[in-house]
């Protein structure tokens, strides 16, 4: 283990059953140039090989902890930090790899100026060894800076990109356990109310979706869109138009999953948040003469 009074960074990989990919995850991060860091596995009572392999890594930077019980991503990953006291906390996920420079790029903003409270690189989506797609996309100006406004509207700060500094970290509460998945978003959420936010414009991570993934279940996406306007109602106020787009989307993925009636009230919250908007109106045109699936089948 490194020197405490040389840490500037600890570094989060929370896992469960992942003996085929955690040793590429945790290797991408041991070979960074920067060096003023460590590495906490945290654990989720794993039943396969992967304490095996992580305990064949020779790294005293490496330190390998067990959970009090699987507490699921969020709550692993508030237990590694918990285990750490650098001025800084990063994420990695045990089965995506960080690339060469993203530690000393990000730290490099991050020391510059105290006033920013995170700092973020962009991340190259990988499925079935293929790139599918690339976050943030658009035009990169504005996701930079205060950027609470934009992380209200949509998620482009994955968990793995972030470096935040561990007194908001703390602040903010954390990860919060209840959610199974858009747990960085929610958390980013908060964290961009603190103060301004930097952003490296360049590819550092590569994220690679397995079968297991739970941003690959459905449902629980749903539902923690639903859980993240429930909670920053208040936040979303000020913004009809954004808070109109979420329900929205709700309201489609309520739909394609056969739950109309539900679905119809959030199309005409979406109206009523945005009276202009053409789309919403047709969608709640549609879905009041829509049946749901309860009502096919009486029929």
């Amino acid at each position: 283990m490194a020197s405490s009074d040389k840490l500037r960074v600890n570094i989060v990989v929370p896992c469960y059953n992942r003996e085929t990919t955690v040793k590429n995850a945790v290797t991408s991060i041991l070979e960074q140039d920067y060096d003023r860091f460590n590495v906490i596995v945290a654990d989720d009572r794993s039943t396969d090989g992967t304490l095996s392999v992580l305990e064949a890594v020779s790294d005293e930077r490496l330190a390998i902890t067990s959970n009090e019980g699987p507490k699921g991503a969020s709550g692993a990953r508030n237990w590694g930090v918990a285990q750490g006291s650098a001025p800084f906390v990063a994420f990695q996920d045990s089965d995506d790899v960080w690339l060469p420079g993203k530690l000393s790029k990000q730290m490099a903003r991050l020391e510059a100026d105290e006033n920013l409270v995170a700092c973020y690189c962009a991340m190259a989506i990988f499925a079935d060894g293929k790139q599918t797609g690339r976050i943030p996309y658009g035009l990169t100006s504005r996701f930079e800076g205060d950027i609470s406004e934009n992380v209200l509207r949509d998620s482009f700060i994955s968990a793995q990109t972030v470096i935040i500094r561990r007194d908001v970290y703390e602040k903010v509460g954390g990860m919060d356990s209840d959610y199974r998945s858009l747990n960085d978003w929610e958390l980013m959420i908060r964290v961009s109310q603190e103060g301004p936010i930097a952003f490296v414009d360049e590819v550092l991570v590569e994220q690679h979706m397995s079968s297991n993934s739970l941003t690959h279940l459905k449902s629980s996406r749903l539902r923690s869109q639903q859980m993240i306007v429930e909670k920053h109602e208040a936040l979303l106020e000020p913004y009809p138009e954004i808070f109109a787009f979420h329900h929205n989307r709700i309201s489609g993925a309520l739909w394609e999953a056969g739950d109309v009636v539900e679905a119809r009230k959030h199309a005409r919250e979406a109206v009523r948040l945005a009276p202009f908007n053409v789309r919403y109106h047709v969608k709640n045109l549609i879905l009041r003469f829509r049946r749901s699936n309860a009502q096919r089948l009486k029929t």
